[in-house]
């Protein structure tokens, strides 16, 4: 069976876009994220490396822009037309993706939250960009308590616990001490980063603050690009702060607003992870179907056989699911979001959650119905499934984020 679009009435522009995203994705993401999927870490973020043409090509055509004004250069986009996009990039690299939308983190959230000076530092220059030479990143985790910044949330699940990146106020001045863990998405080639930082060391996880800054400071340092199973082609990093000042105003809220601020910043977050999941298990998906038409056993196509086609039906009813799932949840929170409205973060969780757990189970079928090809590089199904078991792992392991959801239900 053909999966098919269940929004039959999008718009012309949209139907456009989503055209336009596609192309890209299967003209420049899916073949660069194998390349890249195949180096080592450190040819993936050597200068030469096509993840900077992805990325400067993305920029080129709006891509990492989407959630900029006209008048920085943004392209105007609601909900519904930027999930379209997001899926379609998905289908040709979930790691790239994630890297172009993770670029533009620091700029999206200073323009959200931040003063005309900070909007004018950190946000017009990245929107008004072209080339893909700005790249941000959101460092967040740290080695010693990864998911448990997710419990600043829900009381309950609060962790006492030492930060491990802290933030000192010093006269007009912050001044950061410690680490982020190797899991900064984009963290070996960022220029800037939206900072997670804990202003009291003797609290819990949730006394902390957001704050932006370049990472040419002095006493910014980063480790190895990591070596990772899957997504390999969203590079990843540890970054260290050794006396490194900032003034206050890159301090864009503190404890007060921290929970808060997190738990939109989380619901936005996981409903875009879903839309990636999504994308990813339809790759999958026509990646066993094309092949099932084409391999021949028993002399026929092998999805003429029951038992292929029982798999692809599974998988068939997956993928619209994960869609609609996906699509309803982003649009909804995008659009509360921008009318002010409270967004449903355990809407978000239970996206990411189904649709990592289902993108996981296509690819793995997927992997089946190619047989002994299923394990070769020859054929994209098998990093689809590498790539998909990451996901269910990263941003929030599967059993705590269904743990943190169902204490709200």
């Amino acid at each position: 069976m053909d999966h098919i679009d269940y929004d039959i009435d999008l718009t012309p522009e949209e139907l456009e876009l989503k055209e336009a995203a596609h192309t890209f994705a299967k003209e420049v993401l899916r073949p660069a994220g194998i390349q890249i999927d195949r180096m080592t870490p450190e040819e993936a973020t050597a200068g030469d490396s096509p993840l900077f043409d992805v990325l400067r090509q993305a920029s080129e055509l709006g891509f990492s822009r989407m959630n900029a004004p006209e008048e920085m250069g943004g392209v105007k986009m609601t909900p519904r037309a930027a999930v379209l996009v997001n899926e379609e990039l998905a289908w040709g690299n979930s790691g790239l993706a994630g890297a172009i939308a993770l670029a533009s983190t620091h700029a999206t959230i200073a323009l959200a939250l931040g003063s005309g000076e900070i909007v004018d530092e950190f946000a017009r220059p990245f929107f008004t960009c072209t080339d893909g030479s700005i790249i941000g990143c959101w460092a967040v985790t740290e080695p010693d308590h990864g998911s448990d910044s997710l419990g600043v949330m829900q009381a309950d699940m609060a962790v006492k616990a030492r930060g491990q990146l802290i933030a000192r106020p010093d006269g007009d001045d912050y001044v950061l001490n410690g680490q982020k863990a190797a899991w900064v998405s984009n963290g070996p080639i960022a220029t800037h980063a939206l900072l997670n930082v804990h202003l009291n060391p003797d609290g819990k996880l949730d006394q902390g603050g957001i704050c932006v800054l370049p990472l040419d400071l002095p006493g910014v340092s980063r480790g190895r690009p990591l070596e990772k199973h899957g997504v390999r082609a969203m590079t990843q990093s540890e970054i260290f702060f050794e006396d490194v000042r900032i003034p206050k105003r890159f301090m864009l809220l503190e404890q007060n607003a921290y929970a808060p601020y997190m738990d939109a910043h989380l619901s936005l977050f996981n409903a875009g992870v879903g839309v990636i999941a999504a994308g990813l298990a339809r790759a999958a998906y026509e990646a066993a179907v094309e092949y099932a038409r084409e391999r021949i056993q028993g002399g026929k196509p092998i999805i003429e056989h029951q038992s292929v086609r029982a798999r692809l039906f599974r998988m068939f009813t997956l993928v619209q699911t994960c869609r609609t799932l996906s699509r309803g949840v982003f649009i909804y929170n995008g659009t509360a979001m921008k009318r002010g409205v409270p967004v449903k973060l355990e809407h978000s969780i239970a996206s990411k959650v189904y649709c990592t757990n289902s993108a996981l189970e296509i690819a793995t079928l997927a992997v089946q119905i190619h047989g002994g090809n299923g394990l070769s590089r020859e054929y994209p199904c098998e990093m689809f499934q590498r790539d998909a078991m990451s996901m269910t792992i990263a941003d929030g392991e599967n059993a705590y984020l269904t743990q943190l959801a169902a204490s709200r239900l």
